[in-house]
């Protein structure tokens, strides 16, 4: 039902129908989102039907041999929630970005995300896979504090 495969200039198109459909009207945001999704990050896309329904992006952070990633963004369609299809888009992401460091000569060490505080949803979908509130950063979203969570791979 699902496949899975990262992001390329290909699917400009349908991440900027992505954004209006389940963002909002806004084609400048649009663009950019869809640039970064496609130039700037590592993105994997879950596609059903020929529409793109999941997302999960990433980069490194620090050198390559610091083996350090930010998970900078993940989301589903609320239609194909509580399918598999976000643990299967970390599981891919894991795989992918561990493939990368090795490809470069180092591991995978340390990935981290920023979530709002609060967010218990999400808590447990990261607590699911091993990652652990490590701290608490001030008024770092733009509706108040943010947690940062760490895996060790």
């Amino acid at each position: 039902m699902y496949s899975y495969r990262n992001a390329t200039e290909d699917d400009r198109d349908l991440v900027v129908q992505l954004y209006l459909s389940d963002v909002e009207e806004n084609t400048k945001s649009a663009s950019e989102f869809a640039n970064d999704l496609i130039e700037r990050l590592k993105t994997i896309l879950c596609f059903a039907d020929g529409k793109i329904v999941g997302t999960i992006s990433w980069d490194t952070r620090g050198g390559l041999d610091d083996g350090v990633i930010e998970l900078v963004g993940l989301g589903v369609s609320e239609e194909h929630r509580r399918k598999g299809v976000a643990d299967e888009l970390v599981q891919r992401l894991l795989k992918d970005a561990s493939v990368f460091y090795a490809q470069n000569g180092h591991s995978l060490r340390v990935v981290y995300l920023f979530m709002e505080k609060g967010n218990e949803h999400g808590s447990a979908f990261y607590n699911h896979f091993g990652f652990k509130e490590v701290a608490v950063v001030p008024a770092l979203m733009p509706d108040g504090d943010a947690t940062i969570w760490t895996l060790h791979v």
